[in-house]
Order: structure tokens, then C-alpha cells, then sequence
């Protein structure tokens, strides 16, 4: 058994039919306000979560509780860009908070939230997000946790007790989420389904019926989930985070509790399944793993898990950063399935694996850096390759292929467009700055989802046909450090200095850059520019916030501009000339320009950028500094040492031990 579908008898489909008739009478509305029943679950689920319906929500909340509500706290992540632009309050200690995986506490609040004719009185309500609260600093648009019963409330909305609304901050096309689980579902994996929801904000004396813009709704993977994927909530849901592989340091099972997040306490026979599972596959010989990796894993859903992650190119997930994922040990079979979570990167819409270019060409067979144990030993076991091929081919005819996949993206892109247009207005209106990983514009934007399905569809076609390998990456946060920052920033540069719009840059392309910076910067009497003027040019290149917008603490011409002095001062006197400068920049372009075509691709320009700026470590020691903080993105044993610093006076004790390890260890338990 792969996946058992719930309600496949004759019974349930009439049941269902007639729930449809009454919701087409009635309006889904009504169906949605009951105090919904286990067998209504499914019918519920179906009236929410349809592709291209938009639910109207607004969210009310007094105040006090809307401001205790505001992130707080966090480390080293000034770099995304910005602070809140909400006023930070007195931190209540006793109110409940989710700390996220960059030492950010997210507290819990009360209020009131309405879907469509439906109002739900009592929830708790949250932001939720780890790298995506940083991305969404500058706004108060930022991803939210509805839980409906949390503050004495006992209503459900769609089968389910929890709301996820999804900010989609980092997605220009706002449809990477819907279409991303629409891919996994079809291609076989448990996914989550999504509508769309535009959300309103409603805060005595500080907003009344605020849009905040348009949002995906995404199911939430619980016990409702999982009857109706598997028949049965009664396994073990794990959500784990930096669980990139699967180590085994013996029998302790407290040792592996905490990296696991596990949704309720294992039973001893679970704790044993899963500590056994991890010793097959680092310790077991070929022979044995081959035996038994069947009894412990359902084969097929994972290769489906890693052609659908390969296909939307998402480096936020399992294979790369080791989370945005659950895992479920099913109680009847004591198989471990994957489910995958977070979209919002997936279309290569996170820089740390390649330029747009390369992560659209990205691998098949190995679509993450380095060595991934697991699915390393499944690929080499006898006729693996060939069961993950033949899927391939199956996909490619079928949910990937191309006309399918433009076809459905048009229709996403039509009824989302009026929404995000009414989002843009109300951000410009509130005078808020871009979204995204990293400073203003500094790496670029992700591709178009025309063009990653063009070149996605034509990438997979030469590698399955042989002609190609695809674009395997050499790095990414976790393995071997940070990622390369030169591939990040090839997009942009290349969108705004390709003048002749070839997707190719020449040699005066390049020079014309190093003019302008040099033209940018103020010269002292001797026509030279030294390392503050010279930042503060690149300053005033670089993309700003809009007037009003809060600029982030972390201004990415100071790290340009290092660099850049350090190569074109020739004779060390510690300011650079036009001169030097022109020509460090044309011997730059002639290392990389190798065939002396006078021009440079988008993957050639990131080497050449990785080449002057090369990545540099985040961070302090890991485990932070003195006072108990905790540490972050540890690479395996033996690795480089490292790692985001703690918070100051962080708790001490809560480095975890075993070997699930994360990059960021926040609780155990609760996760985004």
C-alpha cells in the first residue's frame, strides 16, 4: 500500500454528491460555519480548497493584542531587510510564543477572524515563518496561523482546526504555492491543498478593513489530512527541521525527540522504527539496505517526492536546507512517507543553488549538494534508477508537460491578476519596500514561470533522453558553507547592464560597470576614491526602500566594496583609480571570457562574481556568543565550524544532541 484515498466506496461517493448539491443550494458558506464532524471532512475540504476561488477574510483584533502580537527578537537577520515597521512593545513573559528557526519569538494573540459569511469568534492567531518574517520585515503583510480553538473557540473551517495563511512575500507570481502542490499532488506525493484568500485587517485606531493583499490558503497537514491521504491519523507525524540526513548515535531515544518534532509522544514500538531506520541506512552493508529499505520506506512516494521536489526546483526543502517537510510513520504498514510543505521557493525562486539558468537545468538525479545518504543508497540499490527513470517518463508525458503546465499556469496568473494588482496598490499606498531574500534588489528576481516551464520542460527532455546531466550543485547553506553569493546577484546584473538584451554580457557591458560605479564615488584631490567613498557610491546605486519605507541595518555596499578595492588597488595605496579600476575589471572578464568571445553567459557571469566576491562564513563560533545562545547552519561532523550566533542571554542547554541535526535549533514540538 503507497497511499490509501478515504471514501472510495459507492456509499461515500453518493454521500458526497448529495453534500455537493447542498452546498450548491445553500452556498458553501453555510457547510463551512457548522461545528464540522469527522464525516464531514471531507465534503468541508472540498468546498474550501478549491484552486481559483478567492475567500474574503478579515482578521480583527483589539490593540493590545495585535501589538503583543509582533515578532520579536531574532538573530543576524538585519540582512533580509528591515525592521517591522510595527512599534516594538513591552514583551509580556507569560504570553505563549513559537520561537522560529532564527531565535525570532513569535507570540500568540486573541481576535476574530471572518471567511466569507462565517465568523469565527476566539482564535488564536500568530505570524508564522522563518526566513520568510525577515523577507516580509518591511510590511505588514507577513504570513499568518490561524488556530481556531486555541483561545476557547471550537469551530473548524474545512475539516480542520488550523488556517495557514501564506504571504507569498518573496513571489512575484503569487501562484508558486498553488501550482507547486498542485504538481505534487499529481505527480502522486500527499500534498497539501490551496485557495486563494484576500485578507483584511481591522485594528481599532490603527486600521480598519486594511487590505494586506492576496494570499494562499494551505491545508494543514494534521490528523484531518492524514485520514484522508492515508486512513488513518493513528501513526506518528513528524515535522522535522535540519533533518537534511538520517544519523544514527544508538539507542537512546531521547536523543533523537527534539530534531524530530514529533506532533504527540512516540510509542516505544515508533521510537525503535525510527532508530532502526536511521542505523539501516548509515550502518547497514549494500546487501541488507537493499533487503530491507522496502519494509521501512514507501519506495515509490519517496521517488515521487524527489522527481516533483527536482521538477519545481526548490532548494527550501528537504534535500537542501533539511526542512519544509513532514514525515509520517504509517501505523498498519510502519512505512515512512514524505510530505512536502512550504512552496513559496519552489520555480527556482531561492538564489543559494545556482542563477536562474542553472536551477532551471537543475539535476534529475542529483537535484542537491554534496552527499545525500539516503536517497544516495536507494539510487545505487538494483533497478532503482531504473523505477525512478521509468516515473520520469511516465511525469514528463503527463503532469509535466509543457502545455499542461502553461495552460494551468494561465489560468492561475488570470484569476489572481486583479489581486495582485489590488496588493501592489495597498503596499505603495502604505509607502512599504520590496520583499525578499536579501537587501533591495541586491540578488535579483526569480524567473517567470513562463520561462522556468519552458526551459524546465526542455532541461528534463535532454536529460532523460541522455544528452544532458543538468546542473549539479556544488553548494548550499549546510554543505560546505554558505552559497556562492556570485550566481545570487548574475541575474540581476545581467537584467540591468545587457544592453543590447542578448542574454549575454560583453566586455563594454562589463567596463560600462566599472564606469559608473567610478563616476558614482567621490574623488579626493588626486582623482582617487578610497574605501568609504567608494561605499558610499555603490550606495547610491544599489535599489532603496520607498521614502517612508524602513531600511534594514545591513547596507549591501559594504560588502561590495571591499572587494572591489582590495582587486583593482594596484599599488596598494589603499584607493583605487579609474585606471586600476578599469583594468581589474577587464582582466576579470578576460579570465572568465575563456573561448575570447568578448561576452559572458548568466552562469559564466556568476563564477566571475563568485570569483570577486567569494562567500564569506556567517556568523560567530557556533552555539553564539557567551550567555547560552544557540548555534545555527552546523554542517556535519568535521565540517567547517560556524554558525549564526545565539541570541544574547539565550537559555542555556538547548544545544540538541543527536543526530537529526538542524542548521537552526529553536523548541521541539510546534513548528511553522
Amino acid at each position: 500500500m503507497r497511499i490509501q484515498l478515504r471514501g472510495s466506496s459507492g456509499l461515500f461517493a453518493v454521500w458526497i454528491l448529495v453534500a455537493a448539491m447542498a452546498i450548491e443550494w445553500f452556498g458553501a458558506a453555510a457547510l463551512a460555519a457548522d461545528k464540522e464532524k469527522p464525516g464531514d471532512e471531507a465534503a468541508a475540504g472540498a468546498t474550501v480548497f478549491q484552486p481559483n476561488k478567492v475567500w474574503q477574510v478579515e482578521i480583527i483584533q483589539s490593540t493590545e493584542e495585535y501589538d503583543a502580537m509582533q515578532p520579536r527578537g531574532g538573530r543576524g537577520f538585519g540582512f533580509f531587510g528591515g525592521r517591522t515597521p510595527e512599534a516594538q512593545t513591552a514583551v509580556d513573559l507569560n504570553r505563549e510564543v513559537h520561537r522560529n528557526n532564527f531565535g525570532m519569538d513569535l507570540p500568540w494573540a486573541t481576535g476574530k477572524v471572518v471567511i466569507g459569511d462565517n465568523a469565527f469568534e476566539k482564535v488564536g492567531i500568530r505570524y508564522k515563518g522563518n526566513g520568510t518574517i525577515g523577507d516580509a520585515s518591511r510590511t505588514i503583510k507577513k504570513s499568518i496561523k490561524i488556530d481556531l480553538d486555541r483561545a476557547g473557540g471550537t469551530d473548524k473551517f474545512g475539516g480542520s482546526k488550523t488556517i495557514n495563511l501564506h504571504c507569498g512575500v518573496t513571489d512575484p507570481s503569487k501562484c508558486r504555492e498553488t501550482l507547486g502542490y498542485e504538481l505534487y499532488r499529481a505527480a502522486g506525493v500527499p500534498a497539501s491543498r490551496t485557495t486563494l484568500a484576500e485578507v483584511r485587517l481591522t485594528v481599532p485606531g490603527k486600521y480598519e478593513k486594511e487590505l494586506l493583499g492576496v494570499y494562499t490558503l494551505v491545508e494543514e497537514v494534521d490528523n484531518a489530512f492524514l485520514r484522508d491521504r492515508f486512513g488513518s491519523d493513528q501513526g506518528l507525524l513528524m515535522k522535522p527541521e535540519g533533518m537534511r540526513d538520517f544519523d544514527t548515535i544508538g539507542n537512546n531515544w531521547e536523543r533523537y525527540k527534539q530534531s524530530l518534532a514529533m506532533k504527540r509522544e512516540a510509542t516505544p514500538q515508533e521510537a525503535e522504527r525510527m532508530i532502526a531506520f536511521a542505523r539501516l541506512i548509515q550502518t547497514a552493508d549494500d546487501a541488507t539496505f537493499q533487503k530491507e529499505i522496502g519494509s521501512y520506506l514507501d519506495v515509490d512516494g519517496y521517488l515521487r517526492f524527489l522527481a516533483a521536489t527536482a521538477f519545481v526546483a526548490n532548494s527550501d526543502s528537504y534535500f537542501v536546507l533539511g526542512h519544509n517537510f513532514y514525515a509520517y510513520l504509517h501505523p498498519e504498514t510502519k512505512k515512512l512517507h514524505f510530505i512536502p510543505w512550504d512552496l513559496d521557493r519552489a520555480f527556482a525562486n531561492f538564489p543559494i543553488l545556482g542563477s536562474n539558468a542553472q536551477q532551471m537545468d537543475l539535476s534529475l538525479r542529483q537535484p542537491y549538494p554534496g552527499a545525500h545518504r539516503l536517497t544516495d543508497r536507494l539510487l545505487a540499490a538494483p533497478g532503482m534508477r531504473e523505477q525512478y527513470q521509468k516515473i520520469w517518463k511516465e511525469l514528463s508525458t503527463t503532469v509535466f508537460d509543457k502545455d499542461r503546465l502553461l495552460t494551468r499556469l494561465a489560468e492561475c496568473e488570470s484569476a489572481i491578476k486583479d489581486l495582485r494588482e489590488r496588493d501592489a496598490q495597498a503596499a505603495a499606498n502604505r509607502k512599504e519596500g520590496p520583499g525578499g531574500f536579501g537587501p533591495p534588489g541586491m540578488f535579483g528576481k526569480p524567473p517567470e514561470l513562463t520561462t522556468f516551464f519552458e526551459k524546465r520542460v526542455e532541461s528534463v527532455l535532454k536529460q532523460l533522453a541522455g544528452t544532458s546531466k543538468g546542473h549539479i550543485p556544488t553548494s548550499g547553506f549546510g554543505r560546505g558553507g554558505p552559497p556562492p553569493i556570485g550566481p545570487m546577484m548574475a541575474g540581476q546584473i545581467m537584467e540591468a547592464f545587457d544592453a543590447d538584451a542578448n542574454k549575454k554580457l560583453s566586455r563594454s557591458e562589463w567596463l560600462a560597470i566599472a564606469d559608473k560605479v567610478f563616476a558614482a564615488c567621490k574623488k579626493d584631490s588626486s582623482g582617487g576614491v578610497d574605501l568609504e567613498s567608494l561605499t558610499a557610491g555603490l550606495t547610491g546605486l544599489l535599489p532603496t526602500p520607498p521614502d517612508g519605507a524602513p531600511r534594514g541595518p545591513f547596507n549591501p555596499a559594504e560588502f561590495l566594496s571591499g572587494p572591489i578595492l582590495a582587486r583593482g588597488d594596484a599599488n596598494k595605496d589603499k584607493k583605487v583609480s579609474s585606471e586600476e579600476l578599469l583594468a581589474a575589471a577587464a582582466a576579470l572578464f578576460d579570465e572568465f571570457d575563456r573561448p575570447k568571445g568578448g561576452q559572458v553567459d548568466e552562469e559564466k557571469l556568476g563564477e566571475m562574481l563568485g570569483s570577486l566576491f567569494p562567500a564569506q562564513p556567517f556568523g560567530g563560533p557556533r552555539g553564539g556568543p557567551p550567555g547560552g545562545g544557540r548555534g545555527g547552519f552546523r554542517g556535519r561532523p568535521g565540517g567547517p565550524p560556524g554558525g549564526f550566533p545565539g541570541p544574547p542571554g539565550g537559555r542555556p542547554g538547548d544545544e540538541p544532541e543527536g543526530p537529526f541535526r538542524r542548521p537552526f535549533d529553536g523548541p521541539p514540538g510546534e513548528r511553522n
